[in-house]
């Protein structure tokens, strides 16, 4: 059958056609009339064969090689079954003939290719890993339909339990069907273990305090058995209860009083004896209480927050104080928070973990943050580059003032000996970096006696900080190399301040003396940090270098302390961060948090920080720097107050009569606002979780009828979406969204009417383990159906051989005729040009005729030059063999001699006279020699002697 790949191009046949037709009947030139109907032909021939090219001819022809794609479930539902699905594999694989394709795909969540489809496999288990926390079986069959040959017969084998919980395999299979692909299905053997499982934990979302409620727990177990619950509160154990679980589905309910006010988790575990699968005996759910607002006060250093929260207490608000620590490492562990408060607490106390989860806390909750300064705070604290500086309304740059005096810092870092810790002091130097303004100049050293970062101003810290990333320290055997190379840097330099920090660990013993105190006579300092000294005269020695060097001495055992400390080191030394002089600030921006507290008294000092763009200023400083600045960051507030909260800079603050409101203004402006009469609920239902938000008809919102609403989904992994809900019935709204990952899920509602009016409510549900795990066993129900939607058969444990079974749709292969027909057209055009360009095709009947003549004498030349040879070495093997057997007679008796008168009689007769009579007596017979009667077997040597005959007699009678 002839196929085309571009079928609608042959509609250009016509046009070109009849273009042809009417271009040849019009034609003026005198060719003969057979001629004109050759050249007509031939133009019409040259077109169809480059038209019928173009449109990609092919001719189908039919094919029996077989292209089979094993999908094999390799999610969570089926890890006890996996040895099961390679080895049924690897048995088919056996059976596949020499032409039979072969590939292989693994399917959970998404699907991979483990082998592409080739006639070479080589598998004996899967090495692909997909994720396992969901089955996609529609998946798995779109992967293997894309990867199968179009030039087969196509089959697809499926090995899994049926337990989809995402995608339509059934849809799939029918869509497999009319591509003509048969698809086969091998459902893994049951296990026959008891199973007992959480099927799910309900509990109303919003409550008040003190309300009775009841929470529900879905239970589910394949046998009678005893088990127990146990019920947590957040992360206190409530109750624990022995409870008898029946076959099947059962419930039980829990009668409890609210928590205190804010959001709350509670958590159900089972414990059961006759149990598979331990990862679904755990559910939880989230609880808002509605009440007064809870605040975290977190300080740096004990004490730091006493006046905070005392303030706090004073407004009846619920106040929690804490450490570092204590700041949830999880979003839900925060979310019972309406505002987080940091009391000088350094960057390095929270880690990247806690201070992200403080972002999204203010940005996507719509929770408030207030950051109190101090010695450990802002720059000096490590903020810059970290998630905090990037909640807060000032960046950590120091503003530029033109009596501050420039510095220029020569940093000498020596190996720690260890990775992590090399890490902790590249981290310290670039921290160091982040204080120092383009007026300062810096140099590195990594303890070889040079400097890895050459002196320079600091107008491009990002390429400092990429060399000291990487840099490698060493572990020198002295440091007067490193000292007296930064000695002859610092003085060439015009800095007021000039100043060197050794971080080592002081086991590189040399005279520092001399050296050092000529440095100090120099105006240069030194100050040591001692990392890790292994023996008295290595304390010593960083601690005396430090001394004569006019500097300070740190001991920081500790690596995780190093950055702060340098930090330290490096503002003692520029004396710029802070600012210690007493002022009166001054209000610059009218903002709620000034109300009712008078004229404000005076403060000893601050950290520098710089405003943001678009930070409101409330309070500044006398040389205009932030001393008070807010924003809205997301969905919530925060506050960054610059001087401190214990007294070292807020003495007078604090005797101040409004002390206490102060500070109650300060966290109620970040709080959000009051929680709505929304009623939020949500579940997850195959992967995808579904919100519903009723407002209640009596609420003083308003009907609803044209408001919007959203919800904001923070993930367990921080990420978040939003997603616009729609109405589905009066005061109702109704969305979804994925849930695909396992754990908490928070969700902030928003409802927004045309009036400008606003609600709001925080609620969240749990995915406490896989859906792989909620639904065990062989789904062989749903398998017969899917193999039935593809016309396929469910296959045995054994039925190998099926794989490869000659039961699939016959299939044709196009083989394409492109070339052929472009060559064909190709010798076809010199023809159509003959024919135009030339009078009379005469020459051409000629040339052939002489053509097959030329041929025809050629041949009939090689047929008598081959029966020539052939007859001549047959009359010379007939001699010889004549010879041969007159030799033999002659040996076995001798022959009388004739007389002699007879031989001179006979010798005297002429020759012609003696051929003569014997010509004339028999002119048609042959002479009967020895030779003849041997040529009579050789019907060509006979014919050529009859041939020589015939002339001889014909000269004989044309002599006579």
């Amino acid at each position: 059958m002839l196929t085309f790949e571009q079928p609608w191009l042959l509609l250009l046949l016509l046009p070109i056609g009849i273009l042809v037709f009417l271009t040849w009947r019009n034609m003026s030139l005198p060719f003969p009339r057979r001629q004109q109907i050759l050249i007509l032909v031939c133009r019409l021939a040259l077109f169809v064969l480059v038209i019928s090219a173009l449109a990609g001819a092919a001719f189908s022809m039919p094919v029996s090689r077989q292209a089979v794609v094993f999908v094999g479930d390799i999610s969570d539902s089926t890890t006890s079954q996996r040895a099961f699905i390679e080895q049924w594999i690897t048995n088919a694989l056996q059976h596949k003939s020499t032409d039979d394709q072969v590939g292989i795909v693994a399917v959970g969540r998404n699907a991979l290719v483990e082998q592409s489809v080739g006639s070479q496999v080589d598998f004996s288990h899967f090495e692909s890993t997909p994720d396992t926390n969901f089955t996609d079986l529609a998946a798995g069959l779109r992967l293997a339909a894309a990867i199968l040959p179009t030039d087969s017969m196509r089959r697809i084998v499926l090995l899994t339990d049926g337990q989809q919980n995402l995608g339509d395999a059934l849809q799939e299979a029918q869509l497999l069907q009319q591509e003509g692909i048969r698809l086969d299905i091998v459902p893994l053997p049951t296990s026959t273990g008891s199973e007992a499982r959480i099927n799910g934990l309900n509990a109303p979302g919003e409550l008040q305090v003190n309300e009775r409620f009841l929470l529900h727990v879905n239970l589910f177990s394949t046998v009678a058995q005893h088990a127990t619950l146990r019920l947590y509160l957040d992360q206190t154990l409530l109750t624990t209860e022995t409870i008898d679980m029946v076959a099947g589905q059962q419930e039980v309910s829990f009668s409890l009083s609210a928590p205190p006010p804010g959001f709350h988790t509670f958590r159900v575990t089972l414990a059961a004896p006759l149990d598979t699968i331990p990862q679904n005996n755990v559910a939880s759910t989230f609880v808002n209480v509605q009440g007064p607002p809870r605040v975290l006060v977190i300080e740096g250093q004990p004490g730091e927050g006493h006046n905070i929260v005392a303030a706090l207490q004073a407004t009846k608000i619920n106040v929690t104080l804490g450490t570092p620590n204590d700041v949830p490492v999880t979003l839900d562990g925060l979310a019972g928070y309406s505002a987080v408060v940091l009391a000088d607490v350094p960057a390095v106390e929270l880690g990247t973990a806690r201070m992200q989860v403080l972002q999204a806390f203010v940005r996507d909750l719509g929770r408030g943050l207030v950051v109190s300064g101090g010695e450990n705070s802002y720059g000096v604290g490590g903020y810059a580059g970290t998630p905090l500086e990037e909640t807060l309304p000032v960046s950590m740059e120091i503003p530029q003032h033109k009596d501050t005096p420039s510095i220029a810092v020569v940093l000498i870092v020596e190996s720690l000996e260890n990775d992590a810790e090399i890490n902790i002091s590249k981290v310290a130097a670039k921290g160091v970096i982040s204080l120092l303004t383009p007026r300062d100049q810096v140099g590195v050293s990594d303890a070889y006696g040079s400097l890895v970062v050459p002196m320079q101003h600091v107008t491009n810290p990002a390429a400092i900080d990429k060399t000291i990333d990487a840099m490698s320290p060493d572990d020198p055997p002295s440091y007067m190399p490193d000292l007296t190379n930064a000695e002859q840097v610092l003085l060439h330099t015009n800095a007021k301040i000039k100043h060197v920090i050794l971080l080592g660990d002081g086991d590189a013993y040399d005279n520092y003396f001399a050296q050092v105190t000529k440095m100090a006579k120099e105006g240069i300092t030194v100050s040591t940090v001692e990392t890790n000294a292994s023996s008295f005269a290595d304390f010593n020695t960083m601690q005396q270098i430090a001394a004569w060097g006019k500097g300070r001495f740190y001991r920081a055992d500790n690596p995780a302390t190093i950055p702060q400390i340098l930090l330290k080191e490096t503002q003692q030394a520029a004396r710029r961060a802070i600012v210690q002089e007493p002022f009166l600030p001054a209000i610059v921006g009218a903002n709620p948090i000034l109300t009712g507290l008078g004229n404000l008294p005076m403060l000893n000092g601050y950290v520098a920080t710089t405003p943001k763009p678009a930070a409101q200023l409330v309070l500044i400083s006398d040389q205009d720097d932030p001393v008070l600045a807010a924003w809205q960051y997301g969905l919530g507030r925060v506050v960054a107050w610059t001087s401190d909260a214990l007294g070292q800079w807020t003495a007078n603050w604090l005797r101040w009569n409004n002390a206490a409101r102060w500070w109650a203004n300060l966290v109620t402006w970040t709080l959000p606002s009051a929680q709505s009469a929304l009623d939020v609920n949500t579940q997850v239902v195959g992967g995808t979780g579904q919100i519903t938000v009723d407002l209640p008809s009596g609420s003083t919102a308003g009907t609803g009828g044209n408001a919007q609403v959203s919800a904001t989904i923070i993930n367990p992994d921080l990420s978040k979406s939003t997603v616009t809900l729609q109405p589905a019935a009066p005061l109702r709204w109704q969305g979804n969204f994925p849930a695909e990952q396992v754990g908490a899920y928070l969700l902030q509602v928003t409802w927004k009417s045309q009036g400008g009016s606003q609600l709001a409510s925080t609620t969240g549900l749990v995915v406490p383990y896989s859906p792989e795990y909620l639904n065990t066993g062989t789904n062989r129900a749903f398998l017969a159906q899917l193999a039935a939607a593809d016309g396929g058969n469910l296959l045995g444990p054994t039925d190998y051989t099926a794989a490869f079974a000659n039961n699939l749709q016959p299939v044709s292969a196009a083989v394409p005729i492109v070339f052929w027909l472009l060559a064909l057209a190709a010798l076809l055009l010199p023809v159509d040009i003959a024919l135009r360009r030339l009078s009379s095709l005469e020459f051409l009947v000629i040339s052939w005729q002489w053509l097959i003549a030329h041929l025809s004498l050629h041949r009939s030349r090689l047929a008598l030059q081959d029966v020539s040879e052939t007859a001549g070495n047959a009359l010379l093997g007939t001699i010889r063999t004549s010879r041969q057997e007159r030799q033999n007679r002659a040996t076995s008796f001798k022959p009388q001699s004739p007389p002699i008168q007879v031989k001179q009689q006979m010798s005297n007769i002429p020759r012609q006279s003696q051929s003569k009579p014997a010509i004339e007596k028999t002119p048609k017979s042959p002479v009967k020699t020895e030779t003849s009667e041997e040529q009579q077997d050789t019907p060509v040597a006979s014919k050529l002697l009859e041939a020589k005959r015939q002339r001889e007699q014909a000269k004989t009678k044309k002599t006579e």
